[in-house]
């Protein structure tokens, strides 16, 4: 079992940088007006996705894993809101060009091919859309060992800094690029649990009897107290031309 497989089991929405609280506050920050065309990508169970619904913002929402697709229908229906979910991946999005005014990323980029992923997110922009993607960063440099660890628990093939997720929005023809600035990395979600609860519960059944996801979050904890000074996490913002 990986930490993806971990996440989708437990049904958790707010497994992001921030938590669900980080969202709130992003949304509070640059609010997304009613009328726009709201794409989600990487929406796991939905959690971001109804809670912009509720709000009367028109949104379709795509994972690559047919079972967070379907958690997310059940939390819409539960919630009593309409989204248009979809299996898809976000390197090859199932949309015509400039369909969308705003993209939503939410620590997906890195799990993917962050080039193909970056483009695509340009290509069903219309032209003056807004790109925000919060991704997790490198703060101080890694050494070789400690990189694998990260990059092999997550299942990622590099932790970007600031800096490289700049170039790399840039090298795909966003312009400007924003940055929220350097975030740092909670060591725990249970903060934000406590002040967000999640509504709707969508853990499989047996989930937490299954011993290889407390081995997973036993090894998340782990290299978070061990290596959490090097990460911390930012939003960046892209305009398309």
């Amino acid at each position: 079992m990986e930490y993806l497989d971990m996440l989708a089991k437990l049904g958790i929405g707010n497994a992001h940088p921030g938590g669900f609280g980080e969202t709130v506050e992003q949304l509070k920050r640059y609010p997304i007006e009613q009328g726009k065309r709201v794409l989600e990508v990487g929406c796991g169970t939905g959690r971001t996705a109804c809670y912009l619904a509720e709000q009367g913002i028109e949104v379709t929402a795509v994972d690559i894993r047919p079972e967070m697709i379907a958690k997310a229908k059940v939390r819409a229906e539960k919630q009593g809101v309409s989204v248009n979910f979809i299996v898809g991946d976000v390197c090859c999005l199932p949309f015509e060009d400039s369909t969308f005014d705003v993209v939503l990323v939410e620590s997906v980029t890195n799990f993917a091919d962050a080039e193909k992923a970056v483009s695509e997110y340009y290509r069903v922009l219309r032209p003056g859309g807004k790109l925000y993607d919060r991704e997790v960063i490198r703060i101080k440099e890694l050494s070789p060992a400690i990189h694998r660890a990260l990059c092999s628990f997550y299942g990622v093939n590099k932790i970007y800094s600031q800096e490289e997720w700049q170039a790399l929005f840039e090298g795909k023809r966003f312009d400007p690029v924003e940055s929220s600035g350097v975030h740092a990395f909670p060591l725990a979600m249970f903060e934000d649990q406590v002040q967000h609860p999640d509504p709707v519960h969508l853990s499989d059944k047996q989930s937490f009897l299954d011993p290889r996801i407390w081995q997973i979050t036993a090894r998340y904890d782990e290299l978070v107290n061990k290596y959490h000074a090097y990460l911390g996490y930012t939003l960046m913002i892209g305009t398309k031309g």
